[in-house]
């Protein structure tokens, strides 16, 4: 994930938030999402293994014009209706960015990599 540094809004008085904070907050709300027991990270990552921290493994952020993008890669209890654990997921990960960054979010992709007892 590359450090770039990213304007919270055209009137904050020069104010940036590097990606990692983005991805440091989609990492926690997701852990903390009822039916996710694990993050993976992407096979590129893994290899790479750079700036990963427990908050950030298995997210992916990317900001383009202004606008945070994620993808994460979780694993998930099995037994659990997928669908809406996705559906809770995504919304827990936008309000947390939205909320601490005020930095709109656009796209939540959520890779299920596997399940788990």
């Amino acid at each position: 994930m590359p450090q770039n540094d990213v304007p919270a809004s055209p009137s904050d008085g020069g104010v940036t938030i590097a990606e990692l904070p983005l991805a440091k907050l989609a990492g926690r709300a997701a852990r903390t999402t009822y039916g996710v027991v694990d993050m993976r990270s992407s096979p590129v990552r893994r290899v790479a293994g750079l700036f990963h921290t427990s908050l950030t493994e298995g997210v992916d952020v990317d900001v383009r014009d202004g606008v945070v993008f994620v993808t994460l890669h979780v694993v998930m209890e099995r037994g659990v209706n997928l669908a809406q654990v996705t559906a809770t997921l995504q919304e827990q990960v936008r309000y947390e960015i939205e909320h601490a960054s005020g930095l709109p979010v656009g796209d939540i992709v959520v890779r299920v990599e596997d399940l788990r007892e």
